[in-house]
């Protein structure tokens, strides 16, 4: 199914036009990205409805993931659970940037990112589900929450 696109214009009292284009929730975030910078007490108001600013996320996993040639690559993480965060953090900041085909991948896919054995994966993801570090789609695929943050940004 694809995502729909939508489109955000917004015009200031000084006619300025800025318009927003993409997936919802890229259009979400960059919306709320430029009203922050215009007006910084909205910075408060990104945190209580919890919109990433995938700027500052991807500034924090430098060193900890790549992604090339279509692939997420774990440079650095800890356990089994850390890695498993780390590769869907990336699956989430490349689908934004467009380095990325998805940002839910399916255990399958995150064992072969992570190098992690898929029983061990699903076990954690099982795991990192109930303790709300990931979200699990319908159709079985898994995605990053802003939850997880906290566990893999030291």
């Amino acid at each position: 199914m694809e995502e729909k696109r939508i489109k955000v214009t917004i015009k200031t009292s000084e006619n300025e036009v800025v318009e927003f284009e993409g997936g919802y929730e890229e259009v979400w975030m960059s919306v709320n990205k430029y009203f922050s910078e215009i007006y910084p007490s909205l910075s408060t108001v990104r945190k209580l409805v919890g919109a990433v600013d995938v700027e500052e996320l991807v500034n924090k996993l430098s060193g900890k993931i790549e992604i090339k040639e279509g692939r997420i690559n774990i440079v650095s993480g800890g356990d089994a659970k850390q890695k498993i965060l780390l590769c869907l953090a990336g699956a989430f900041i490349g689908k934004r940037l467009g380095l990325f085909e998805k940002e839910f991948l399916t255990p399958k896919e995150i064992a072969n990112y992570t190098g992690i054995d898929e029983r061990i994966t699903r076990a954690r993801l099982s795991e990192l589900r109930k303790d709300g570090l990931v979200i699990r789609k319908e159709d079985g695929l898994y995605g990053f929450t802003i939850a997880s943050l906290k566990e893999i940004i030291d």
